[in-house]
């Protein structure tokens, strides 16, 4: 099977796109599958020199051709290169490029996390123009100031009504589209697209890393300088305002009073980062909390072995400003602390129950709500044999639903039918 992957998302960037198309590519590459890899252009200096080093470790091509702000450019380059390379199968890890169906004859599968959606970055969205939004200058000026300035809101709502036309349209035009949770899949029944072109993918963890079965929690603590003798807390995101790290500090304030040794480590890295550390000095819980910053994923199920608890306390956000709104659509960390074998307890918020079943693979709180998380916290600490039932069924559901294999599977499966189809 010739497959083309547009990954837009892909190494040397971090995130859960670029860890899906990670493992999709791989996989796909090692199942026998003829593919080539379409990704973005870099503009930073730095990270060209560990992509070459990237691309050139993998048995497959990677074109890093695209532009992030001229998207009609990107229409006739991927066009031209569907009609060069011939795939039997486009994959696209957006619902975006499913507008190729319209002017190639080859099946389009998309992939939705839901952001694309509701917040369709499509750059310049017109064909008017468009020429000077495939400038390279331009987009290195524009790449620099996404990534290290606080941007104004006017950059995300110029054109909307025309990028959600043209993220609508190419919705519509995609064959199937793989929406990473139930709220996904609404939203996209929402803009119009048929329920027969919508399946419900959730997953992507590798659950065999992530369990643990032989570390020991305390030497873990101490190798990563965390407390030994605290009942510690864990959550790893980005630090955003939907993240909820606010309403988990508040809740740390007010449990030190039934759980005086309580502990909160927080993973991850973002723009509110000085804010929630200069939050919880106001507080005075210095000693209860751990920033330990941004940690590699190759790392990081060190944190889950080392912690009592995993708690995600996202919600449902709406910029005040562009009046976007962004939501948690799944949440593969609580995918990994299943896989981990603690237990979970997170917000009834977005995609995050197609994920947690509330008193099976973990404990939901209504989302915003402080007394409800305090609730759920308080029950793991207390109640010995609710915890090992959670850990239970989340390694079982990890292993069985999560795992790479069975989403790959899905992938593979799913191009198979299609083109058989045509």
């Amino acid at each position: 099977m010739r497959i083309l992957l547009i990954l837009p998302e892909f190494p040397p960037s971090f995130g859960g796109m670029q860890t899906h198309a990670t493992y999709l590519s791989r996989y796909l590459n090692k199942m026998g599958c003829e593919i080539v890899v379409i990704t973005y252009r870099i503009t930073a200096q730095k990270q060209q020199k560990e992509a070459k080093k990237y691309d050139d470790s993998q048995d497959f091509p990677i074109y890093r051709v695209m532009s992030r702000i001229g998207f009609w450019f990107n229409i006739e380059t991927l066009t031209e290169l569907v009609k060069s390379f011939k795939p039997d199968i486009v994959y696209s890890s957006t619902v975006y490029y499913g507008l190729l169906r319209k002017y190639t004859s080859v099946p389009v599968v998309c992939r939705s996390v839901g952001n694309d959606l509701m917040r369709p970055w499509l750059g310049y969205p017109y064909n008017t123009g468009k020429k000077v939004f495939t400038n390279y200058q331009l987009e290195k000026i524009v790449d620099y100031c996404a990534h290290n300035m606080d941007y104004p809101a006017w950059v995300e709502t110029a054109f909307s009504d025309r990028r959600f036309a043209v993220m609508r349209e190419a919705a519509m035009n995609a064959d199937l589209i793989l929406a990473n949770s139930n709220f996904t899949a609404d939203t996209l029944r929402h803009i119009g697209v048929e329920s027969a072109k919508v399946d419900v993918l959730v997953g992507g963890v590798e659950s065999d890393r992530f369990h643990n079965q032989s570390q020991n929690r305390l030497n873990l603590r101490r190798e990563l300088n965390l407390p030994q003798d605290k009942f510690v807390l864990l959550t790893a995101c980005r630090l955003v305002a939907k993240k909820g790290i606010d309403l988990l500090l508040r809740a740390i304030g007010t449990l030190r009073a039934t759980i005086p040794n309580i502990h909160l480590v927080i993973v991850g890295d973002g723009k509110y980062k000085k804010k929630y550390q200069e939050l919880s000095e106001s507080m005075a819980l210095t000693d209860s909390i751990t920033f330990a910053g941004k940690i590699p994923h190759e790392e990081i199920h060190q944190y889950y072995w080392a912690c009592d608890l995993f708690v995600l306390a996202s919600r449902t956000t709406v910029n005040s400003s562009s009046r976007l709104k962004d939501a948690e659509t799944m949440g593969r960390v609580l995918c990994e602390a299943n896989a981990a074998g603690i237990p979970v307890i997170a917000s009834d918020s977005g995609g995050i129950p197609s994920i947690i079943t509330h008193g099976s693979n973990g404990l939901l709180f209504a989302e915003h709500d402080l007394e409800d998380l305090i609730k759920q916290v308080n029950r793991i600490y207390l109640k010995q044999d609710l915890s090992e039932k959670l850990v239970e069924n989340g390694y079982s559901k990890a292993k069985e639903i999560f795992d790479w294999t069975v989403v790959l599977q899905y992938h593979l499966r799913i191009f198979a039918e299609l083109t058989c189809k045509t």
